[in-house]
């Protein structure tokens, strides 16, 4: 055999071991794509591997070194990029009640209504900043209290409205007014009907009555809800709070 025939024999072994491990390399970094899970165990390509190597193009070595760093630095970016974000995705489901939004996805089954209450009053369905789904409401037993200090320029997280002013023990509820005397002669309707009131005076009468019981349950309820005067102040102070931070 001439020189010629050996050097074009090592040429088309050289071609063929090149492609193989081209072949290989980028196997094993497409199952690393997939699976995320790397063993370390080295790959036996089959026959038909074999085969289909063999009938690859020829690629030389300064282009095969491309296309591993290119491989290597998309994987270094895509674990970057889960380190940042903690290897997980946020999906949002945001819901608009009135003018403010509210994202739910952040909240389990399980989350107390007071958290989304507040999550809602913020209204930043954008913010990143996850409620744990182990955080609890506070206990009901808590007094009110202050987590951030005054040199902070914050405000005190309220955990507790005040209790209503005990209302006086009598005969009667606060919510609920006394009768009104009846003050007109009781009417029978056995009497003399040519004596008896004609029907639209009798239509006035009770229309007077009427309205002095209305205002007699509507003077009630304003002392009962001044009880909670406390209270009230208290989330009149918060909602506007919230609208000049919004």
């Amino acid at each position: 055999m001439s020189g010629k025939g050996k050097h074009a024999e090592v040429n088309t072994a050289r071609t063929r071991l090149d492609a193989t491990l081209q072949s290989l390399v980028e196997k094993k970094d497409e199952e690393q794509e997939e699976t995320g899970d790397s063993d370390g165990e080295p790959d036996v390509l089959s026959p038909a591997d074999n085969s289909q190597s063999e009938s690859l193009l020829v690629v030389s070595p300064s282009k095969r070194s491309q296309v591993n760093k290119g491989n290597r630095k998309r994987k270094k970016k895509d674990e970057g990029e889960d380190a940042e974000t903690g290897g997980h995705f946020h999906h949002s489901y945001v819901m608009k009640l009135f003018d403010r939004s509210v994202d739910m996805a952040q909240f389990d089954e399980n989350t107390p209504l007071y958290p989304i209450c507040r999550a809602w009053m913020k209204n930043q369905p954008n913010s990143r900043n996850l409620v744990p789904g182990s955080q609890k409401s506070p206990s009901p037993d808590t007094e009110v209290m202050a987590s951030t200090s005054e040199d902070e320029g914050e405000y005190p997280n309220i955990y507790q409205l005040p209790p209503p002013v005990k209302q006086e023990y009598g005969t009667w509820d606060l919510r609920t007014p006394e009768p009104l005397p009846q003050t007109d002669a009781s009417l029978d309707i056995h009497s003399d009907p040519e004596k008896a009131p004609a029907p639209e005076q009798l239509l006035l009468n009770h229309l007077d009555r009427w309205k002095a019981i209305r205002q007699r349950w509507y003077q009630a309820a304003r002392i009962n809800e001044m009880r909670y005067t406390a209270s009230l102040n208290t989330l009149k102070e918060m909602f506007e709070r919230q609208l000049k931070e919004g």
